[in-house]
């Protein structure tokens, strides 16, 4: 299974509006371009999808979805910056949105939803993680190598303000994914920068945050790359056997605010 996560689009409804001094439909459409030139089973957005949270903003979203080859899934998780009624409403039909269990390729991934409404901050909340023990005893799929995503970190990258932006219930989040055999990585974004650590008392778990397709915050950890200023994100590869590889990508942010 091959996927391509993008994070953090911050579209607005009226497409020629800047966010943060970029244009972000030109840079959406070029990452939604780079995505798919690794010719991915899925491309997994994790979050803030609408700067605005308009229902126009939403539609701009849809139109870049359809562009994409009929062969590639796609996946959009709520963040801070979204409504989440808009995005099952005008999405729906065009992407997994969470919370969702699927499996490609016999890979699975679980997708989350962490937004709380008028909150900076995360929450699951009681009746989601209720849900996802629920589907985690699911001896039918007990095996597949399994990919959580969603839009909030679970836990402190090292950064004074966005840890107190992150997720709420993450310990709780760490409690039931821990003894989780299958698990190989935690997907996530909002931090807008590459972030790479593991799970708590599990090495061999990555924790993965993910550059934005807009622009950067004050960097954690040193890109891999060198260009921890440039749009980007990241490509994620698990196979039946559980083997994973996982990279930042990056791309110029000159070639789509030019």
């Amino acid at each position: 299974m091959r996927l391509v996560q993008l994070s953090d689009p911050h579209l607005v409804a009226f497409n020629q509006t800047f966010v943060r001094d970029r244009n972000p439909l030109l840079n959406f459409q070029f990452a939604l371009q780079q995505a798919s030139s690794h010719s991915p089973n899925l491309i997994l957005i994790t979050g803030d999808l609408c700067h605005d949270e308009t229902w126009g903003g939403y539609v701009l979203i849809r139109d870049q979805l359809q562009n994409l080859p009929v062969s590639v899934k796609c996946a959009v998780l709520p963040g801070n910056h979204d409504n989440s009624l808009f995005i099952n409403s005008i999405l729906g039909r065009h992407a997994i949105t969470a919370p969702a269990d699927l499996v490609i390729d016999g890979v699975r991934i679980i997708l989350l939803s962490s937004h709380l409404p008028a909150r900076v901050m995360g929450l699951i909340g009681h009746s989601q993680l209720q849900w996802l023990e629920k589907r985690l005893s699911d001896n039918q799929q007990s095996g597949k190598p399994l990919v959580i995503a969603l839009h909030h970190p679970p836990l402190a990258i090292g950064s004074s303000w966005l840890d107190e932006l992150g997720l709420l219930d993450g310990s709780e989040l760490m409690r039931i994914l821990t003894p989780i055999q299958e698990l190989r990585a935690v997907l996530f974004g909002h931090i807008h920068q590459h972030w790479r650590g593991v799970l708590p008392g599990r090495p061999d778990v990555s924790v993965l945050g993910c550059p934005s397709t807009l622009c950067s915050f004050t960097a954690v950890q040193p890109c891999p790359l060198g260009r921890e200023d440039d749009p980007g994100g990241r490509l994620v590869e698990l196979d039946k056997k559980g083997n994973f590889f996982e990279q930042v990508l990056r791309w110029p942010d000159s070639v789509v605010n030019q």
